[in-house]
């Protein structure tokens, strides 16, 4: 499956979660925060040549997730594979903590045996909202990220032969929701540029 998504830049997240609810009677959940720790191998291409590998932990939650090369120019269609390792569950004792721990740094080493290097890590809070828009099923976050600021993603699944349609099915939701100028790069090529100043190229 395909991950067909468009990002955008918030300036009022109460206006826009208002907007969401009138038009699509999609209310956002409770925040959570996700911590993904993304890893490099430049021999492998990870990931200057737009792929990426991530550890993503959010609460007791843990998966791995590999993202292709950008299919599209104007939106953020990749092909994603995520793995859970973890599972949330309802038990959040010490013990469970502990597993989740282990298991994230049992991965960590797994890739750096492979080559692979810890290279950066990127926090947000997220809220979500599912919703349907013309038969298609999409999901909505609102993310705030404390260095770059509030942003939403837009995003549905799609098999590649249903790529075009899927696309313009998230073009026209983030019209009708009053969305312009969307961004391409990932949140972690975004915080890169923020802390370094220097320009990334994912392509």
């Amino acid at each position: 499956m395909l991950e067909v998504e468009m990002k955008f830049r918030v300036e009022d997240a109460d206006a826009y979660e208002a907007r969401v609810k009138s038009f699509l009677d999609a209310v956002f959940g409770e925040p959570s925060v996700e911590c993904d720790a993304f890893f490099r191998c430049d021999a492998l291409g990870f990931p200057n040549a737009g792929k990426m590998l991530r550890i993503r932990r959010r609460g007791s939650f843990l998966a791995v997730t590999y993202k292709g090369p950008r299919l599209d120019e104007t939106t953020k269609t990749r092909e994603e594979i995520e793995l859970p390792l973890v599972v949330p569950g309802f038990d959040d004792s010490a013990i469970r903590k502990a597993l989740v721990d282990r298991t994230r740094d049992d991965w960590a080493r797994f890739f750096g045996r492979l080559g692979f290097q810890e290279a950066q890590s990127v926090e947000k809070t997220r809220r979500t909202a599912l919703c349907e828009f013309k038969g298609r099923r999409f999901t909505i976050t609102l993310d705030s990220l404390a260095e770059l600021g509030v942003f939403t993603e837009i995003e549905t699944l799609a098999p590649e032969g249903d790529l075009e349609e899927a696309r313009d099915a998230v073009k026209e939701l983030a019209d009708a929701l009053g969305l312009r100028d969307t961004i391409v790069k990932s949140y972690l090529a975004l915080a890169i540029e923020a802390q370094t100043d220097k320009t990334v190229d994912e392509k």
